[in-house]
């Protein structure tokens, strides 16, 4: 709302005066339209009517693209907070699918807004109109207000959110789940930014707690929140049961219905997709006018165009109804669709539009701004001309970095340095705003430029819902039957956690199933010592035996010895490196800062640190040795690009060397662009060139005369003098051959190498070779990337025409993958002829390597819309214009290759579809439905680094130490081989080893979690693992504040967990070797290495008889606990080691 001085200066001028006047008369028809202005000016007129009038607004855009459009437009002019979109439900009628969540999301938020008269802007989209909805009173049943203090059945509450379509999960982490611990409910409401935490005291609701996804840990107070159910359409009992009556019917007459809709029927499902096609048949149908309050303003952008959506909308259910009718179960159109709901809406409504076609039309002077195309001079021109002749000029940017570049540009007109906030009073300003285009208001002479018309295209920052994205712990996914790898046992089957009692002492233990049937208990205390075992995707691990037929010990020693020889060798590149001297490339000059600030997008923190690291390293005189990481699209070529012109600027030459032609095309295309303004040669060897060409490339390498070469491996032959080469690049430099690698060693030694990579890299990894291998990770995804939207259904001709037509129509392209090479041309046939109004290609591994180039190069180049092909793709190019991915029989792919495929999509700031077909009415493998159901699930950004990432990180591991080390890998589990490596690397740095000391605490108490406290195992054994690797007191105080926070406060047995971690912590930082409880005494045994004070503890023994060192062995103090209590014991000897720290 950063221009909404704008707006309020608008409502007061002569022209929205016109407007004020006819809407407060409210004469119907009165003013229809405003017209012959432009399209930039609609949402600054939808802001001004919604902040002149309030209540509430509705805006009416074409599509859900235009409507994501205007949102982020009317939120530079008004309050966002008050701005609430209602999607259409983006789904084909008659095709049992339900919309995405997100979009349920937001519809059933915005449908309580007006139904409840709060004053909202509402923009929605043609669909969503005419689209009938449940009757107002089926909502207004619905939804419960809770507030602090007040009595409510805690019972009926758990059993109403799950009325309410809410699933009861151990962990609440998404939208639409709730959970139940002891008198805590824990519930992720679609109207709440975060989730709530309501704790109960019998029946009655003590606080209201928000929390964070992530962390779970409270973030603050409230004192009311309103219940209401996950979507629009809840079937609760009655409805259900009817429902499945009239389907059931249908069924028996021989309608056809998907698996699911007979589950459903049967009464296995309580929930059913597409029943946004069929609720009619239980409840009374309305259109969205029925709810909004009887003083709510219209607004229809562009009318014209809506009323031609409105026809389609209206033809396509038509013809739709008729081609399934005969088959399936279909309500008539009309049913489902009022059309008269956008006539009805258009009567009242203030109608937007371009073109001029009414006499009676308001004429007002919004006009839109022609593009300046980067010619900044002539920029500078026009603002002075306009400041001369007395109005205000706003420059408005997404991104700060752009904001900065144009205070540079700019800084003539002497524009204020705070960019986040906006003076009304000053004639020139610099905003961050997410203004799509400028314009121009004539009657107040303002002028608001945005940065599309200056340098011809913009970026603004997406609004996104904060979505939880935290790593799995391995261990937090471990469930019964999984491997998992004791450290002096090896690998076995986890089969749950069993609560025993063994020397008079009950306890948790962790059961673990080793070949021949064997079994091993291990105390929840010791929990550090088992890892789950995370190996190679699709390979199953050798189980292990226990006692003297384990191999465990021998497998363990023989990595332990590769591992070794792997640190030493890291080590002598490592002191080789440090004793060389190279080319020192001078500091940043003022060009370096001009050619960055042109980068069109804003970089992400990783990107800039990436980019810092590179450049620290070159103005370093010893040779740089890089590796930056970072999925595809992450801004890796930005890194190099940066690099390369940094050594341009220093007079040296740039060689980027990439494993493909199709690569080296699109490198050469995007180095090209970035370097158009600058007079730097670069040039590109590839087949694609002529013999004379490549001539003429070669001797002018080796004359200087070319700043920046990009190709294959062609550029390491011998004959390719390149005469001051100062900066190689490499992308992806696993893909080179052995051959290839000999030579960039030898040239390793003489310039400063960026390697790039899109494998990533395992974070452990990257710390144990921290300061061997320079290493930059660039996780964070680019500021206005969207998640992918993720369908995982039964194969559908329907759908894929949709999908495909519905990309094609925004400009976009297709991946359809079919991972079969002898079906892959008819499927290709089989798709011209579902969508005729597509071009296909077709590509696979076994082409000629000529062929398939030709082929990425054309679809690269959007001469066909959509690409079928083999797996292939899956580590592929970064093509921001497809945006849709059909993947055919998902069911038969490993779940790494799924999300690896899916990564192909959503490269831009477009939303993106991945459509993950199966068989219809082929009953799916367990196996294959969890990874479906993994893989919708993670369709959030950064979501890579979940569970899903873990075979790619193995590959990323290999990459970096030697695929030969895959093998030891899986031989020991992947977390075992990087502690083993840490270890290493530390002992050759001579670092200290015992700086992640534990000492070991035996204490004869009773310490457990029980079920009632903690029901679920996986946060049970997270709780067990985050106690036994707490650092310090502090770090268990605030761990025990989060288990209260999260399950109330803790129990007997609990708190005794929590003592004895204290004491552990304690006894750690003083290095004890062991605190021992026999029959006598607790065995307190302190070797050379500990640090207690040893006169101070004479001092103690004197003055507390208690304590007295072992006749037997000097190194042991006994601490005599005779008929002490187990809670006593503890706290007594916690205070003793806190005398003695």
């Amino acid at each position: 709302m950063i221009l909404k001085s704008i707006s309020e200066q608008f409502i007061r001028g002569a022209e929205f005066r016109q407007l004020d006047q006819a809407m407060e008369t409210s004469v119907p028809g009165k003013v229809s339209s405003i017209e012959g202005i432009a399209p930039s000016s609609f949402p600054l007129i939808a802001a001004s009517v919604f902040n002149r009038f309030g209540g509430q607004v509705i805006a009416v855009a074409e599509n859900p693209q235009k409507m994501q459009e205007l949102y982020l437009d009317l939120t530079c002019f008004t309050d966002p907070d008050l701005i609430f979109t209602l999607p259409p439900w983006d789904t084909l009628p008659y095709e049992f699918v339900s919309p995405p969540e997100n979009i349920e999301r937001e519809r059933i938020t915005a449908i309580y807004r007006m139904i409840r008269g709060l004053p909202s802007l509402i923009v929605t989209a043609v669909e969503s109109l005419v689209r009938k909805v449940p009757e107002k009173n089926y909502f207004t049943g619905r939804g419960v207000s809770l507030s602090v203090k007040e009595e409510y059945p805690f019972d009926d509450l758990v059993q109403m959110l799950a009325d309410y379509g809410y699933t009861r999960e151990h962990r609440v982490e998404a939208y639409g789940q709730f959970s139940v611990k002891g008198g805590i409910i824990d519930v992720y409401l679609p109207s709440e930014e975060n989730p709530v935490r309501l704790d109960f005291f019998g029946d009655t609701l003590e606080s209201i707690r928000e929390f964070s996804a992530e962390s779970q840990i409270t973030l603050g107070r409230l004192e009311s929140v309103t219940v209401y159910p996950r979507k629009e359409i809840v079937l609760l009992r009655r409805d259900r049961d009817k429902l499945a009556e009239i389907l059931s019917s249908a069924s028996a007459k021989g309608m056809d219905f998907p698996e699911e809709v007979k589950h459903f029927i049967s009464g296995k499902e309580h929930s059913m997709k597409g029943v946004e096609d069929l609720f009619p048949l239980i409840t009374k149908p309305a259109t969205l006018l029925d709810f909004i309050h009887p003083d709510a303003r219209i607004i229809m952008c562009e009318a014209p165009s809506l009323d031609t959506k409105k026809s389609s909308i209206e033809k396509n259910f038509d013809e739709l109804y008729r081609r399934k009718k005969d088959a399936h179960l279909c309500l008539p159109p009309e049913e489902l669709v009022d059309v008269s709901a956008f006539d009805s809406a258009r009567s009242r409504a203030v109608s937007l539009q371009v073109f001029t076609s009414s006499s009676e039309a308001l004429q007002w002077k919004l006009r839109s701004i022609p593009g300046f195309r980067g010619k900044v001079r002539q920029v500078r021109e026009e603002i002075a001309s306009r400041l001369d002749d007395g109005w205000k000029v706003v420059v408005t940017t997404g991104f700060e970095g752009q904001a900065r570049r144009l205070y540079d540009l700019l800084g003539e007109f002497d524009p204020p340095a705070d960019f986040e906030s906006f003076d009304p009073s000053g004639n020139f300003s610099i905003l961050i705003s997410p203004l799509r285009e400028g314009i121009e208001l004539c009657g107040e002479k303002i002028l608001v430029l945005s940065d599309h018309e200056i340098f011809g295209k913009s970026y603004r920052k997406k609004r996104f819902r904060k979505k939880s994205s935290r790593p799995i712990e391995s261990f937090l996914d471990l469930k019964t039957g999984d491997y998992v790898v004791h450290i002096n046992h090896g690998i076995g089957i986890f089969q749950g956690i069993e609560r025993m009692t063994a020397g008079g002492v009950e306890r948790d233990f962790l059961l673990i199933e080793y070949a021949e049937g064997d079994r091993l208990y291990v105390s929840l205390d010791q929990i550090v010592m088992v890892q789950k075992y995370i190996g190679v995707e699709g390979r199953k691990p050798r189980i292990d035996a226990l006692g003297k037929k384990s191999a465990w010990n021998r497998i363990k020693e023989k990595v332990r010895e590769s591992v070794e020889e792997i640190a030493r060798e890291l080590m002598v590149i490592y002191s080789k490196r440090n004793s060389m001297k190279g080319f020192q490339f001078p500091p940043d000059t003022q060009w370096q800062e001009e050619f960055e600030s042109l980068f069109e997008y804003e970089e992400t923190p990783d990107q800039i640190t990436a980019i810092e690291d590179v450049k620290d390293d070159m103005e370093n005189q010893r040779p740089m040795d890089r590796l930056v990481c970072g999925d595809v699209g992450f801004g890796k070529t930005e890194v190099a690009i940066r690099a390369a012109f940094k050594a341009a600027m220093a007079g040296r030459q740039t060689a980027i060397l990439v494993p493909t032609t199709v690569l080296a095309m699109q490198h050469f295309s995007t180095f090209r662009k970035r370097f158009q303004e600058y007079p730097m040669e670069v040039e590109m060897m590839s087949r694609f060139r002529s013999a004379a060409d490549i001539r003429r490339i070669k001797e002018r390498l080796s004359k200087g005369e070319i700043d920046i070469i990009i190709g294959t491996h062609a550029l390491l032959s011998k004959d390719i003098v390149i005469k001051s080469l100062g900066l190689l690049v490499i992308d992806e430099e696993q893909r080179f051959g052995v051959k290839h690698k000999e030579r960039l060693k030898q040239m390793r030694a003489m310039v400063d190498v960026l390697t790039l990579s899109a494998t990533p890299i395992p974070r452990t990894l990257h710390m144990s070779m921290a300061g061997m291998r320079d290493l930059s990770i660039i996780t964070t995804p680019p500021e206005n990337r969207q998640s992918i939207e993720t369908f995982v259904m039964e194969e559908n001709p329907d759908i894929l025409r949709m999908a495909i037509l519905r990309e094609i129509e925004r400009d976009g392209q297709v991946f359809f993958v079919h991972n079969r090479v002898q079906s892959i041309d008819a499927m290709a046939s089989s798709l011209e002829k579902l969508v005729p109004e597509a071009s296909f290609c077709v590509a696979h591994g076994q082409m000629q390597e000529h062929e398939l180039e030709e082929i990425m190069i054309d679809f690269l180049n959007e001469k066909y819309d959509v690409l079928v092909s083999t797996s292939i793709i899956e580590s592929g190019l970064d093509i921001p214009n497809v945006n849709t991915i059909v993947i055919n029989r998902a069911d038969t792919f490993g779940l790494s290759q799924l999300y690896q495929l899916k990564g192909r999509v959503g490269r831009s700031e477009r939303k993106a579809h991945a459509y993950l077909f199966y068989p219809r009415h082929t009953p799916l493998s367990e196996e294959a439905q969890k990874r479906l159901q993994v893989i919708s699930e993670y369709s959030d950004l950064g979501s890579g680094f979940k569970i899903a990432m873990k075979d790619l990180e193995i590959r990323g591991a290999g990459n970096i130490l030697g695929v030969e080390q895959s093998g030891n890998i899986m031989d020991v589990g992947f977390d075992l081989y990087m502690q083993m490596l840490e270890e290493e690397v530390k002992k050759l740095k001579g670092e200290d080893l015992m700086a992640d000391y534990r000492a070991p605490v035996f204490l004869k108490t009773d310490f457990f979690i029980p079920s009632e406290y903690i029901p679920d195992e996986r946060q049970k054994i997270e709780f067990y693992k985050r106690f036994e690797s707490c650092v310090g007191a502090g770090e268990v105080d605030s761990l025990a504040a989060e288990m209260t926070d999260r399950f109330g406060a803790p129990p007997p047995e609990v708190s005794v967990l929590i003592e004895l971690e204290r004491v552990r912590a304690l006894a750690s930082a003083l290095r004890i070797d062991e605190i021992l409880e026999d029959s006598r005494a607790i065995r307190i045994r302190m070797s050379a290495e500990s640090k207690v004070d040893r006169a101070k503890l004479v001092k103690y023994m004197a003055s507390d008889r208690r304590f007295s060192l072992d006749a037997k062995d000097r190194d042991t103090l006994l601490f005599s606990t005779k008929n002490m209590a187990g809670e006593k014991k503890i706290s007594e000897l916690k205070k003793w080691l806190q005398l003695m720290s």
